[in-house]
């Protein structure tokens, strides 16, 4: 907005000078003199000031280290040129048309007869449209500075960058058919195409150079906005190419709305006719019920679903810049708040496309109706997830970026929709979890309150040791920690004797979810390292087996001693064959076979 509230006020002080001259043409209008010397003079005052007010605002715009150098980024070689055509034009057009126009409406009458001079008049229009021509030609040519400079950046021409040839190819060549056109004698129809074309160039020059100052805007502005939508997470049931750069959307739609500007402006000047357009539109299509849908209908239906669209599109663009610098810097709000809004937008947009063709509420009323039963009983899960959704987004008790363990799943929410919520886990899965999981299912949100955790740790000492030195050692690893938090405060405590040790557990807290695992790493290394120097044994649980040999000797002695009491041991423990079994051999197969042979 600087960029355009300085051009301006250059405007209106480039307009001071011209304005002063068209006083005083008015006043010199009005003087004691009489009327054949008091026209010519005031209209020879207005022409020199259009003229001086074309020069100065060109001054003002292209003149070394103005507007265009500063604000368009323009290279001197383009401001010099654009300089010497503006200037061209105005003396040009003060030189040639005024003499024309005098000579015309016969203001140049001495004695009170007017001179009339039909063939110099034309002669001099001729020469200012082969003037304008020439300009063209020069600004226009194949290695003109200002064409180099336009296609630098595809951005500033869009689709004229791509076809440059054909573009200026089609406007040199109709220059040169109003010129061909005046020189046969279709005069009037030269004056159209003149007055037109001038216009029609201004218009494009002013569309040009508003498009250009909206490009600087968004650059400048780019980078606040960028940082807002990193901070909003991709809206919902979009398919966004880019969720985190919002001002390539914003050139796009400032590239659209100069568009349909200059169309609308280009309409006016060129007097379109809309009589066609009102009686085409007038055509009947079908009839529904008693009332007859036209072309014009399903035309004005087909706008509203554009428009509704590029607001589905585009509003979360629009948030971004307007109203997300003064909500509160939540991700979880934008994020609820963006979505209701698409959906109303959505709602409200196929609500009035579809009266625009005679179909209102009443109507499609009884479709839902007769749908009612199909809804109930076949998409019952799917209308069900739909209102959880409604449900999640309205009452929050989750929030995009929470951390959450829904159906025994953990994972941080990345997405809502309308039908299901995203999750990702630890393993960067995407968990497409339904939306009645969240209400109907256990929940657990770990970051809902706040991002803050508990991380608890277990140690087990051995027998003996004293327990205010263990639980000293604890907490002194506890604030020792960069990552714990000193409040809430680090406890630690004895929590229960073991078989074979004292069990001891620390509880600290950490300021995010993400900081557990680094956070337990740390600690139980620090226990392990500060336990050793303050040689405090971390008990380990052992279990020994022994295997005992026994030969037969020692078997038979022992139960020759025990007298016959170790008879169990003497049956339990079979006696070792003294001599190996001979295992037969195998049977050779022909020998299997032979009997069955014969």
């Amino acid at each position: 907005m600087r960029e355009l509230r300085r051009f301006l006020i250059g405007l209106a002080s480039a307009a001071t000078w011209p304005a002063y001259v068209g006083l005083v043409a008015f006043a010199a209008k009005a003087g004691p003199w009489p009327r054949d010397v008091a026209w010519p003079m005031c209209v020879l005052l207005l022409g020199l000031a259009a003229a001086l007010l074309l020069v100065m605002v060109g001054r003002m715009a292209f003149r070394k280290g103005g507007w265009a150098e500063e604000v368009l980024l323009a290279p001197k070689e383009v401001t010099r040129q654009m300089r010497r055509v503006v200037m061209t034009l105005a003396v040009a057009g003060f030189l040639l048309l005024m003499p024309e126009l005098m000579l015309r409406e016969g203001l140049i009458a001495p004695g009170g007869r007017p001179v009339s001079a039909a063939g110099l008049g034309r002669l001099l229009i001729l020469g200012f449209e082969l003037t304008c021509w020439i300009l063209a030609y020069r600004v226009l040519r194949s290695n003109s500075p200002l064409l180099d400079w336009l296609a630098e950046d595809p951005t500033r021409l869009g689709r004229a960058g791509r076809h440059r040839r054909a573009v200026t190819s089609t406007i040199l060549a109709g220059l040169a058919l109003v010129l061909v056109l005046d020189g046969a004698g279709f005069r009037f129809t030269t004056k159209r195409l003149t007055f037109g074309g001038l216009f029609t160039i201004g218009l494009v020059g002013a569309c040009w150079g508003t498009y250009l100052i909206l490009l600087q805007i968004i650059d400048k502005q780019g980078h606040r906005w960028t940082k807002a939508a990193q901070d909003q997470p991709a809206a919902t049931g979009a398919d966004e190419a880019t969720p985190d750069d919002p001002c390539s959307k914003l050139r796009t739609l400032a590239r659209v709305v100069v568009t349909l500007l200059g169309a609308f402006g280009l309409a006016w000047i060129w007097n379109v006719d809309l009589a066609l357009f009102y009686y085409i539109s007038e055509q009947p299509l079908w009839t529904l019920a008693d009332k007859t849908v036209n072309l014009g209908d399903v035309v004005k239906m087909g706008v509203i679903f554009f428009v509704t669209g590029g607001a589905w599109r585009y509003l979360t663009t629009f948030f971004t810049v307007a109203i997300f610098p003064k909500m509160p810097d939540d991700p979880g709000i934008r994020f609820a708040v963006v979505t209701l809004c698409r959906y109303a937008v959505l709602a409200v947009g196929m609500l009035a496309g579809l009266s625009a063709i005679h179909l209102g509420l009443e109507r499609i009323g009884v479709v839902l109706a007769a749908l009612g039963v199909g809804l109930g009983f076949g998409l019952q899960e799917i209308v069900s997830n739909f209102v959880s959704g409604i449900i999640l987004l309205l009452e929050r008790p989750i929030r995009v970026g929470d951390l959450v363990t829904v159906s025994d799943m953990t994972g941080k929410v990345d997405r809502i929709n309308i039908r299901a919520t995203t999750i990702i886990n630890g393993d960067n899965q995407s968990m497409i979890v339904p939306n009645r999981q969240f209400i109907t299912g256990n929940l657990i949100n770990w970051t809902h309150k706040d991002r803050i955790i508990r991380v608890v740790i277990t140690v087990n000492v051995s027998q003996g040791t004293e327990a205010d030195k263990v639980t000293d050692l604890l907490l002194s690893i506890a604030h020792a920690d960069p990552d714990v938090l000193n409040n809430p405060v680090p406890s630690a405590f004895l929590d229960a004797f073991g078989d074979s040790a004292l069990k001891f557990t620390l509880s600290v807290f950490v300021p995010d979810p993400s900081l557990m695992g680094r956070v337990k790493h740390r600690l139980f290394a620090e226990v392990q390292a500060r336990f050793q120097a303050a040689g405090i044994v971390i008990p380990l649980p052992a279990q020994e087996l022994r295997v005992h040999a026994m030969n037969l000797e020692a078997r038979d002695h022992a139960i020759a001693r025990s007298g016959g009491f170790r008879q169990d041991l003497a049956e339990a423990v079979p006696p070792a064959p003294r001599f190996a079994t001979k295992v037969p051999l195998p049977v050779p197969a022909e020998e299997c076979h032979r009997g069955v042979d014969e």
